[in-house]
């Protein structure tokens, strides 16, 4: 459920000083834990127990500080124009804030967490693709260990038929990474994609978009209606995640470039991935656009079991494969990926002590979430807009998820400063 003292901070303008925003973030913590708000665990198998004042939690205010202390270093050092940033923990969300601009020029437009839409790249995959094909799951219309052929027959090929849902999900179809994009229109490459040749399911992991554009295609049969149309009859609208949407458009205002031209006009609504936007701007593994506030509602269903305020989006069986790691698939869970800092960069090799779960997408967008405490951040950027720019994604997506995740409190009547005095978790 969403916090009522939640706060927006306009932080390009710098009008709020340090110490109010702290003293009204208390305050935020302390209202939320009298009113007996709860974060609810995502390791349950079953829906919470809200009045167990054991599942009440929260995000100390030092947490945040530090949260929102690394975003602005790098603001300031060019990383990337602006950001918009949601935490939260369970159902609760606990902060939404935005810094910067869209752009690099003085014209351009504040970036606002609740209206500015960013290019999701591949987190796409997490939010549409993955949901949708779980959705169907839950409804029984498939079985994820089920061959996808039957209902995609021009997917048709060696070792193909053995192809099940969950080796497309988990990445381990044997498809490739990648494959030349032929034919005249969206429907003759989609055509033309689904004839590409694989290697034997289960035998490696190999992350691929074309796995995701199967998906997509599979999912639509399933569904009979198009799927975005199914996501937002059951997802998107159900949440209220008015500003979700594939390829909005280059008219679209309110959307965060991704690129900047040589020519001025700002690259905007529509997918950064030359495969999507080959694609027509709606396919599987990219081209979603949405804000920090409309995701920050489907982090927090994740988070919650797979239900916000009431509403069920997912079965708590489904959102528990999203947090676990699947057999011959390294670090790949079914469309969502183990964090695992420390570890080293090999993906084929699973996370022995996983810090979270979530997705990443190319054009400076992420969200994890934490399995056993519930912590959850989105962090979106369009780090890709000047690619003169050298963005640290990696260790700013690490140093903003450790500082939340190591500032749960569990008893949120009593802000305590020393629950993330340090930024690091164990």
């Amino acid at each position: 459920m969403e916090n009522h003292l939640l706060r927006v901070l306009r932080t390009h303008e710098r009008l709020v000083s340090v110490a109010l925003f702290a003293a009204l973030l208390a305050l935020s913590v302390l209202v939320a834990a009298v009113a007996g708000r709860d974060g609810v665990s995502n390791t349950s198998a079953s829906d919470s127990a809200p009045d167990e004042p054991d599942d009440r939690a929260a995000i100390s205010v030092d947490a945040v500080m530090h949260a929102r202390g690394y975003v602005l270093s790098e603001l300031d050092r060019g990383a990337f124009p602006g950001a918009a940033l949601a935490i939260g923990v369970g159902e609760l969300i606990e902060h939404l804030e935005e810094f910067g601009r869209i752009g690099w020029r003085e014209a351009a437009a504040p970036v606002e967490a609740r209206t500015t839409r960013y290019d999701l790249a591949s987190v796409t995959k997490a939010v549409a693709t993955t949901v949708a094909v779980l959705i169907l799951a839950d409804d029984g219309a498939i079985d994820l260990d089920d061959p996808v052929q039957p209902h995609l027959p021009e997917f048709e090929g060696v070792f193909k038929e053995r192809i099940t849902w969950r080796h497309l999900l988990s990445h381990t179809s044997g498809l490739p990474g990648g494959a030349v994009i032929r034919g005249e229109t969206p429907t003759e490459r989609v055509q033309r994609l689904l004839r590409t040749r694989t290697m034997g399911p289960g035998q490696m992991m190999t992350y691929t978009d074309l796995g995701f554009l199967v998906l997509w295609e599979a999912a639509q049969r399933v569904a009979g209606e198009p799927l975005e149309e199914f996501l937002e009859r059951r997802d998107w609208k159900p949440l209220q995640m008015h500003s979700t949407a594939f390829s909005p458009g280059q008219d679209c205002e309110e959307c965060a470039p991704t690129l900047r031209l040589s020519t001025g006009i700002p690259f905007r609504g529509q997918p950064n991935d030359l495969l999507a936007r080959r694609l027509g701007g709606v396919t599987g593994n990219a081209g979603l656009f949405s804000t920090a506030a409309d995701l920050a509602r489907f982090t927090a269903m994740i988070a919650g079991g797979g239900v916000l305020d009431g509403v069920r989006i997912l079965k708590p069986e489904s959102v528990q494969e999203l947090f676990t790691q699947q057999a011959g698939a390294g670090r790949r869970t079914l469309g969502w990926v183990a964090f695992c800092p420390g570890e080293g960069g090999d993906a084929t090799i699973p996370c022995s002590r996983p810090i979270a779960f979530g997705h990443t997408g190319w054009a400076g967008t992420s969200l994890w979430v934490e399995r056993e405490g519930g912590a959850w951040v989105v962090l979106l950027t369009n780090r890709s807009y000047d690619v003169r720019a050298e963005p640290r994604m990696d260790s700013l997506r690490e140093s903003v998820f450790r500082a939340v995740a190591g500032g749960i409190v569990r008893d949120p009547a009593v802000d305590s400063d020393d629950a993330a005095s340090s930024p690091g978790v164990e």
